[in-house]
Parts: structure tokens; sequence; C-alpha cells
């Protein structure tokens, strides 16, 4: 697995030239009582001393990588990541349970909907008492919500057609009766302004209230380009937090799709600022996580999309997310 979303960056002590002051800006801290996260590509974690001094911990499992073949858990690579949280005293978040991508060959249509059950149910239940106790929240179900709302409300995919509307509330109910202490995550993208995609998301949960399913969170993504940050992201994240749920930016980062000149970095830097700020305004928005740590290692090609450039040194969106998290106006 080599994957890993990490929770509660590090702060890193600004190295640049003219930077503000020569004493440490520590995000996590600033953060408090929310975290501050990152997802991680393991390989560099272990490898790249730079990159491991930026980051803390949480961890990614996703069927392929962790449950390769019927009943045959690998957990070693996993397990690193969670020596590595314990050792710095990081908390951790799981990712994911049920998602119709990055599953491994068995898991496949041919199954019936009584071996998919079973094969859900096992999966689940083995990898939250491997980890048990260890991880403070799973994001049980990442991007079920169709992207053709309001016609369809959910995707096609291998769970949906053996399971119908039922699909989601199994993987969280199965998730509950492992362990009642984790908050268990609905995740997916596209929803994070008032639209079509969102409306649906909030209808489902609320009949999942209604019905007892369980569910305690709601983590919108966050993937943004630049500009283009939706002016009613804090009224979205207030309506859910509003229903009793807890909600989090999970994947966060902002494409620059251009060079990353002086006024590209400082559009950047207040696009970071209003999303940090419409989490902070949120009483329940429990934690801010960026995609990634640094611009050369992520998962955009030349988009710069992160904090943290190639030399992970901060950019002005490193500043700016400080000075969110401190009440501070938009830079």
């Amino acid at each position: 697995m080599k994957l890993a979303t990490l929770a509660m960056a590090v702060g890193l002590l600004p190295l640049v030239a003219g930077a503000p002051t020569a004493k440490p800006i520590i995000l996590r801290n600033l953060a408090a009582p929310r975290y501050f996260g990152a997802a991680a590509n393991t390989t560099f974690l272990f490898n790249d001393k730079n990159y491991t001094e930026v980051i803390s911990t949480q961890v990614a499992v996703k069927w392929e990588n962790i449950e390769p073949e019927p009943n045959g858990f690998d957990f070693g690579p996993a397990d690193e990541i969670v020596r590595f949280a314990e050792s710095v005293g990081a908390q951790m978040r799981g990712h994911n349970f049920m998602w119709g991508n990055q599953l491994p060959p068995w898991v496949n249509t041919s199954l019936t909907a009584t071996e998919l059950d079973k094969a859900l149910e096992n999966h689940i239940t083995a990898i939250m008492d491997h980890y048990r106790g260890k991880i403070y929240a799973w994001d049980v179900i990442n991007e079920m919500i169709s992207d053709n709302t309001p016609n369809e409300t959910f995707k096609d995919n291998i769970w949906t057609q053996k399971f119908g509307e039922e699909a989601m509330p199994k993987a969280l109910a199965y998730a509950r009766a492992v362990d009642k202490q984790p908050k268990l995550y609905i995740n997916d993208y596209g929803i994070e302004s008032i639209n079509s995609k969102s409306d649906t998301l909030y209808d489902v949960v609320s009949g999942f209230l209604a019905d007892g399913v369980p569910i305690d969170a709601i983590g919108f993504q966050c993937h943004f380009t630049l500009g283009q940050i939706p002016t009613d992201l804090e009224a979205n994240l207030q309506r859910f937090a509003a229903l009793g749920l807890d909600v989090a930016v999970t994947e966060l980062d902002i494409n620059l799709r251009g060079p990353a000149n002086a006024t590209a970095l400082a559009q950047q830097a207040r696009d970071y600022w209003s999303v940090v700020h419409a989490c902070v305004n949120t009483r329940r928005c429990v934690s801010v996580s960026v995609w990634g740590v640094s611009d050369d290692h992520s998962w955009i090609p030349n988009g710069e999309v992160l904090p943290w450039d190639a030399e992970k040194q901060p950019k002005p969106a490193f500043y700016a997310i400080a000075d969110a998290f401190e009440g501070k106006p938009r830079p």
C-alpha cells in the first residue's frame, strides 16, 4: 500500500527568505481543537527526510492493497504507518471500506449478493478489529453519490448493482457493529457547494438519520481550481452540521493550472484561507486535510496544488492556512 492519508501535519520551520519569524509555525497546534492533516505516499514517507518532517498520520486501507485475496489480509504496510503515527503522537483516520474503485479482481460481479455481503462484512470486521483503538474515524463510504443527480441518486457500481439503496446502510451498520468508538464518515467530491449533488447527499443522510442508520460525519474532498472556491462552502458545511453531524475537509488541494508566479501563488493563498476559514467558522468542522504534502509528490502533476513546494518549503498558502486557524484576516 503506497498511498496513505496522514492526519495532523507537523508544522514547518519557515526557512524561506524573508519569512516573518524564526519561530516554528506548527499547524497542528494552531488547528486545535481541530485536526490538520495531509495525504502522503508511504514510499516518500519512509525515504524522504524532508517530506517526513512535514507530516504525521492517518491511513488509507483500500481493498486491492489490504485484502488482495479472499480473507488474505496484508496489514504490513498499513501497520508501518500506524507505528509511525504512534511514534509522533498523531491521530489517524482510516480510508475506506466501500468504494467503486481500486477493488481486487476477486471482488467482481460474479459474486452473488449473499457472497458479496459476506465479503463486505468480513472485510470491515477484520480491519476494524485489527486497528481497534488506533483510528479515531473511518471513511466507511467513498464517492457513492451519482454525478448525474437529481436523475440518479447513487453511482452504478458493484455495490449498488448487488444491494441497491441498501449498499451504504449495510457498510455503516457493519462498521458500527464492530466498534462504537470511531466516527463513521461518508466522503465525497462535488458536494462542497449547495448544488444538486450535495442536495441529494443531504436527503440521503437525512433519511439515514431518520431510519437509525449509523452515520457520524460527512467528508468534503475539496479538490478546487484556482479562484473557484464556492462562495456557499461555509453555508453548506453548516447545513450538514445542523443535522447533528461532524463535517471535515478531507482532501484539499488547489490547482494553479498555470505557472506558479507571484499573482497565482497569492490567489492560491487566499483560496486556502477561504476553505480553512469556512471550517473554523463551522463549530462542528473537526479537521482539514490537504491531499498530499509537497508539489513534487502531488497526485496532480505540474499543478503545484499544495502548501509546500518541491523543496518542502512553505508557500504563501502555508502562511494563509496558519492565519485562518488563528482568525487573522484573509491575505
